[in-house]
């Protein structure tokens, strides 16, 4: 177990006072833990765990771990802990009504360590300057504001955790800041406006025969999206103010998200146009597009765009150049 935390928990007749370890986006109890807090003799807890096995309700090796502790003989052991999904199942069996109050509190501690942050350290938080900040802020509103604490809000917390040790090794490189890529792609192929929308077209008719779409979805609201594709190919002279596959592909999924150029829709296509346009420039990619970006990234950027401030925008463009290796230039 890594980045291991521990917090108590206190039942409100007073008789458990339980070290709950917070690890790997859950809580975790060991059967002699789970004993103590649902009042239950030894057996009757090992009679339950081991249904809740049998009859295919969990799996054993995905809810349960093996936790170095030491005992009062001052040797470290290995003990089995198994993690929330097996605690709530253990507690409806034996109708605790402690198995309910510790449901509450664990459901409420585990949404407070990902909007507080995840698993980082807080006092490397401070240490880390106004983007860290910022990056934390964006992942604190962005779980509130969508109500994710499950895959979906795993996802959103891993894109910033990946973000925060990358931006960490490059802090004494890029005074504080994660570095722009500067790396410039001469060769990149543009998205057209009409191909964009026929794709769009197609992607509709797809969602709508599965009854995720409706006749608004994708439909044009004013000059948005052309000014979108057009923006991310625009230069002076022999300067591109936007120099590589990266910076292009990040600028697109923002402004689409961002400026709504859709009735509805815009994160959906944002993200469709967002793969397209890398897919488009692969030759220029370090990585194939699906080693790079895979689909619960994507929803994690795209939410995090939606929730992002104004004054966020750099933030948001880093981050999801962040994820977007490019080929190196050849050298002459």
């Amino acid at each position: 177990m890594t980045e291991q935390q521990i917090r108590i928990f206190t039942s409100n007749d007073g008789h458990a006072q339980l070290e709950v370890a917070l690890d790997q986006e859950t809580a975790w109890l060991s059967q002699a833990q789970m004993c103590e807090l649902f009042g239950r003799e030894r057996s009757v807890i090992t009679k339950h765990i081991r249904n809740v096995f049998k009859e295919g309700e969990l799996e054993r090796e995905s809810v349960c771990a093996k936790f170095a502790r030491t005992a009062e003989d001052g040797k470290t052991y290995q003990v089995d802990y198994f993690n929330l999904d097996v605690i709530i199942s253990v507690g409806y069996r034996v109708k605790s009504q402690r198995g309910v109050q510790f449901r509450k509190w664990a459901t409420q501690v585990l949404k407070d360590h990902l909007v507080q942050g995840y698993t980082l350290n807080q006092r490397r938080l401070a240490e880390r300057g106004i983007e860290f900040e910022q990056a934390v802020d964006l992942l604190s509103r962005t779980l509130t504001n969508q109500g994710l604490v499950s895959n979906e809000g795993e996802a959103v917390a891993r894109v910033i955790s990946d973000y925060a040790r990358s931006w960490s090794l490059l802090q004494g490189y890029d005074e504080q800041q994660l570095a722009e890529v500067g790396i410039k792609q001469p060769d990149m192929q543009p998205l057209e406006l009409d191909e964009a929308l026929k794709a769009i077209g197609e992607l509709k008719q797809t969602l709508m025969a599965k009854g995720e779409a409706t006749e608004l979805f994708g439909q044009l609201r004013g000059n948005g999206l052309a000014s979108a594709l057009a923006t991310i190919e625009q230069g002076f002279g022999d300067e591109l103010f936007y120099p590589n596959v990266a910076t292009r592909a990040a600028h697109l999924l923002y402004f689409v998200i961002k400026n709504h150029p859709l009735a509805d829709g815009n994160k959906r296509c944002g993200s469709f146009l967002f793969l397209w346009y890398l897919r488009r420039n692969a030759a220029l990619l370090a990585r194939p597009v699906e080693q790079l970006i895979n689909d619960n990234t994507l929803v994690a950027l795209a939410l995090l765009v939606a929730e992002s401030l104004p004054d966020q925008k750099t933030l948001m463009i880093r981050l999801i150049e962040h994820f977007l290796l490019l080929k190196e230039p050849a050298r002459e």
